[in-house]
């Protein structure tokens, strides 16, 4: 059982798509090759909550990467065309990520994962630790970092699981619904012009791109509860990572705490730190500060060499250190 084509993503020029066959579908990838040379290494991009492979497709179109870098970005199991019932635990996608690589030829790769994307990132650290060269977690829900907001919405736990058991009962029946191809790039771009316009643009902003109600036109609900459930997870140990890690955060204290998070990026071996006044999504929301905040602190300690920059517009890595060629 191949992709649903009217599901697929975009392709950007140079992108081929690719499909990794699972029991009950598919997941659904692409690669983009190196524009000019041999390539230096691999990128994964992994998207968040409620998301699809094509809020990278900006990136994966204009980044200067793509001149010594290949970059593959997949639709999460359960999201956009990667098709699947199955209950997809951060441990089931991360076991994903290696199954696109192994399908790609590729045995290391640079992971960049934003919310529940940064979530898999850190779990794949621990369980895949070889296959990893570097990450860029942006935003991740460090648990030692968590507000008290953040917290509380873990006693809605109970309800998000039971709500995912009668949607797979429904599923199981043969009750599902038939999920439209959805365009991120889009999204983001009327969401830019919302920014832009502030007062009470900037509140209805907030308000959709936090609404279960908006995700849950194009998600499957028992996909949408678990990631949730997912997102919020224990975060693993990473202290004994040996690979360089990049960690954005956001300033807003809407999920997590900038002190504490700086404070967990210390106990990282190789950990750097980068703030942005931001609510939780840094791709779309304040491009402008990440790129006087990268290019002010082009961290030493940070071995990827990867100096994150934003134009006026999207997230683009500007470069990426010779350590990551190994």
């Amino acid at each position: 059982m191949g992709c649903p084509e009217e599901l697929l993503f975009d392709l950007v020029e140079g992108e081929e798509h690719r499909e990794v066959a699972l029991a009950d579908g598919a997941l659904s990838y692409a690669v983009a090759s190196c524009r000019s040379g041999p390539c230096a290494g691999t990128i994964v991009l992994i998207h968040g909550v409620g998301s699809n492979a094509s809020r990278w497709e900006e990136f994966t179109e204009q980044t200067p990467l793509r001149e010594g870098w290949r970059i593959i970005r997949l639709d999460l199991r359960g999201h956009g065309a990667s098709e699947s019932r199955e209950k997809a635990t951060l441990e089931i996608h991360a076991a994903d990520l290696m199954r696109v690589l192994d399908d790609a030829g590729i045995e290391k790769a640079v992971l960049v994962g934003h919310s529940l994307g940064a979530q898999i990132a850190m779990r794949a650290a621990v369980l895949y630790p070889d296959r990893i060269q570097g990450m860029v977690l942006m935003d991740p829900l460090v648990t030692s970092a968590l507000t008290p907001s953040a917290l509380a919405h873990r006693r809605k736990y109970p309800l998000l699981v039971t709500v995912e058991f009668l949607a797979r009962m429904l599923n199981a029946l043969g009750i599902r619904r038939r999920m439209p191809h959805y365009s991120l790039r889009a999204h983001d771009r009327k969401a830019r012009e919302m920014l832009a316009r502030g007062g009470d643009a900037l509140q209805a902003f907030i308000d959709e791109y936090s609404s279960p109600l908006k995700d849950l036109g194009h998600i499957h609900t028992a996909c949408y509860m678990r990631d949730i459930l997912e997102v919020g997870r224990e975060t693993p140990d990473l202290s004994g990572v040996g690979f360089p890690v990049l960690v954005i955060g956001a300033s807003s204290g809407t999920f997590t705490d900038a002190g504490r998070m700086q404070e967990w990026v210390r106990s990282l071996r190789d950990g750097s730190w980068a703030v942005v006044n931001c609510f939780h999504w840094p791709l779309t929301e304040c491009p402008e500060e990440v790129s006087r905040i990268i290019e002010k602190k082009k961290p030493a300690a940070f071995e990827l060499q990867a100096f994150l920059m934003f134009d006026a517009r999207h997230l683009i890595w500007r470069r990426a250190l010779p350590r990551l060629r190994g």
